[in-house]
């Protein structure tokens, strides 16, 4: 096989998985939909008196469909930004907005720094400019030198994602406390290297004077020729 036809079969096998979370997350909305206008439902019954007069009873439930409520729109809100996440790969190269294309990602990164109790902060700048590039692959570079910096961090410390301009480029930053252990030369990070180049953009470390560091991804916009 060669390596054309290969890399055809991965960017296909991408949209494919990116088809069914978009197509899972369409259902889970749905079925989210139906569960809000059953706990509103029930919420009508209560207040028409349909229970009488248990006001413990009442009480309890009421709490029990506030509860289920907020629950429903965290879940629809982390399924809108699946759907997101999942209709990236559906063209290859398009035109997107830096912040949206973190956003995305954000929600699903809170868990693993929450986990590790790890303070996630972001920061979006105003006015950057779309960018024409390949989204779904920015996407995966983002997530990969996220848990780079998740690695360097100890309990209790905070990394904060910041979004800015430069010129006709849009930046991103990721900042966090010391200094990194090790180097982007290392074998492990070519990978990250070598989509970073596809994506003709630029990955830059500094430790500012070693208060803490900065691992800068600078992204342009391509040709669209």
């Amino acid at each position: 096989m060669d390596a054309m036809t290969e890399n055809s079969i991965r960017q296909e096998q991408i949209e494919s998985f990116g088809r069914l979370m978009a197509g899972f997350s369409h259902d889970m909305k749905n079925h989210l939909g139906i569960i809000r206008e059953s706990n509103g439902l029930m919420g009508d019954i209560i207040e028409m008196g349909g229970l009488g007069d248990d006001e413990i009873t009442v009480e309890r439930l009421k709490k029990s469909i506030a509860s289920i409520e907020r629950r429903v729109v965290i879940a629809a809100n982390m399924f809108h930004h699946l759907s997101g996440l999942a209709h990236r790969p559906d063209t290859p190269y398009s035109f997107f907005q830096i912040n949206d294309l973190i956003t995305e990602e954000y929600v699903f990164l809170e868990r693993f720094s929450r986990l590790k109790q790890i303070d996630l902060v972001l920061e979006l700048g105003d006015g950057l400019p779309a960018l024409y590039n390949d989204p779904a692959l920015l996407q995966h570079v983002f997530y990969r030198l996220y848990v780079l910096c998740l690695e360097q961090l100890s309990s209790g410390l905070t990394l904060v994602i910041l979004t800015s301009r430069d010129e006709k480029n849009a930046v991103i930053t990721f900042r966090f406390p010391g200094t990194l252990q090790g180097s982007l030369e290392q074998p492990s990070l070519e990978n990250i290297q070598a989509a970073v180049k596809k994506l003709e953009g630029i990955l830059e470390i500094s430790d500012n004077g070693k208060d803490h560091t900065d691992i800068r991804l600078t992204m342009p916009s391509l040709s669209v020729d």
